[in-house]
């Protein structure tokens, strides 16, 4: 897999407009382009100006093709105004899980009733900036809170582990909860304190920002295929 986690912040008079644009890039690129698993659009919660896309393509080929599509060349003139900052891209391989996994998020006879366009999932999209020696220790330790996550967690439908693969020194979390509250949850279990206990001194501090995206799911609705296929 080929993936995209994308960064962007909009102008305020912009969201909606940009929501509208958006939602017909992906809607465009799951439902035509054969090599678009998933296209997911997250808004933040806390700021809501600030906007994550998962995007993820069969390989590289297919992204390059996404790129040539009518819905995609709409998007990107039609949006190329709305920015407030430069959009950062981190292109990434999967590190755990990369075997078994539901990539597409398209669900075959899944209803398209406005109900459950409701935005009601907790989704996270957070890079993570560790020391060059660290790396190996750090996905080791993630991993095992991917599978407490999944396993353990009765609202954690996804807990992806993504490595950039321009810099290996950055992992990205994509992280799906059934909604807030199952997020809050999470934040209790003894296995993230056990993550968190060891790699606190493995991150690179010099990098450390507030990047991340942490909100709703705008598209696509809650009833696609949120679920990684992880629960044992």
């Amino acid at each position: 897999m080929y993936i995209l986690m994308v960064r962007l912040k909009v102008k305020e008079e912009k969201i909606e407009e940009f929501i509208k644009e958006s939602i017909g890039d992906a809607e465009g690129s799951v439902k035509n382009e054969p090599g678009c698993r998933r296209f997911d659009i997250i808004q933040d919660s806390s700021d809501p100006t600030l906007f994550a896309f998962c995007e993820i393509y069969d390989d590289e080929d297919a992204f390059k093709a996404h790129t040539t599509y009518d819905h995609f060349k709409v998007w990107a003139e039609n949006t190329k105004d709305f920015y407030a900052s430069e959009t950062e891209v981190s292109f990434c391989k999967p590190v755990y899980p990369n075997k078994n996994v539901i990539w597409d998020s398209a669900r075959e006879n899944a209803s398209n009733h406005d109900y459950f366009s409701n935005s009601s999932l907790m989704v996270i999209a957070a890079p993570q900036y560790v020391k060059e020696e660290n790396i190996d220790e750090f996905i080791k330790s993630i991993t095992l809170d991917s599978i407490g996550s999944t396993n353990e967690e009765p609202g954690c439908l996804r807990f992806d582990v993504y490595q950039n693969l321009n810099d290996p020194t950055e992992l990205y979390l994509y992280e799906v909860y059934s909604n807030a509250d199952a997020f809050e949850y999470h934040r209790g279990t003894p296995h993230i304190k056990n993550w968190q206990d060891t790699v606190k001194d493995m991150y690179d501090e010099s990098r450390k920002g507030q990047n991340g995206r942490r909100g709703k799911n705008i598209w696509p609705p809650d009833n696609w295929e949120w679920n990684s296929g992880q629960r044992k």
